[in-house]
């Protein structure tokens, strides 16, 4: 199957406007927990606890989007058999979504046991003629990262904003991405509605540019 091919089918059940209000969400997640964890907690602390409470603020906005959608379930399953840890898997047709925060734009996730076990499915997308039935899983990942800022200033004054975010499918073994489209390309209009207003097209312009993936 084909880079194309392959966002052509998950596109197919996650719809253009599925995708656009996730993208808000990411967004959204950020700055909530950015103003909730400085308004909570000294800037030490802040800086220590906001990254739980935007994957907490965003998996739950996730769920919010999903049941807008016909067809797209969302549900919060437990990681692993024994552990208390939770993560929202969305569900539509084969695809299978959850979110991660990474490093840098597009970059690797952990190998945490619930996505080692989805990704194994992912090959099967590869090589048609070994496919068991024609609606096996597609895994997909909405990978988003934090901004990066040249100045002390700049990252208090933007550090809600998110650096990246993705659509991206990984391979069986989670070590790279078969396919993966940037969101903030896609809908360069919700982007816009999140920036200052103060920033020129240069900054704007800068701002995109830094949320490419780029080799490591």
């Amino acid at each position: 199957m084909t880079p194309q091919e392959l966002e052509d089918l998950a596109l197919r059940h996650l719809p253009e406007n599925f995708l656009r209000k996730t993208l808000k969400a990411v967004f959204a997640a950020h700055a909530v927990s950015w103003a909730e964890a400085k308004g909570s907690f000294a800037r030490t602390e802040a800086l220590n606890v906001q990254p739980y409470m935007k994957r907490a603020t965003l998996e739950g906005y996730l769920r919010d989007v999903a049941e807008q959608f016909e067809g797209i379930d969302a549900t919060a399953t437990r990681s692993s058999e024994t552990g208390w840890w939770y993560h929202t898997e969305l569900r539509s047709g084969p695809v299978i979504l959850t979110e991660s925060s990474v490093s840098r734009p597009c970059g690797p996730v952990d190998k945490a046991e619930f996505r080692v076990t989805l990704a194994k499915s992912n090959w099967l997308t590869l090589f048609p003629d070994e496919r068991q039935t024609a609606d096996a899983p597609l895994y997909a990942l909405l990978l988003h990262s934090k901004s990066r800022w040249p100045t002390a200033q700049d990252r208090r004054d933007f550090e809600h904003l998110p650096g990246s975010a993705y659509l991206a499918f990984p391979a069986s073994d989670l070590s790279t991405y078969l396919h993966e489209i940037n969101l903030f390309d896609r809908f360069p209009d919700i982007v816009d509605e999140h920036l200052p207003r103060e920033w020129d097209g240069t900054v704007r312009l800068r701002y995109f540019a830094g949320a490419r993936r780029t080799a490591a």
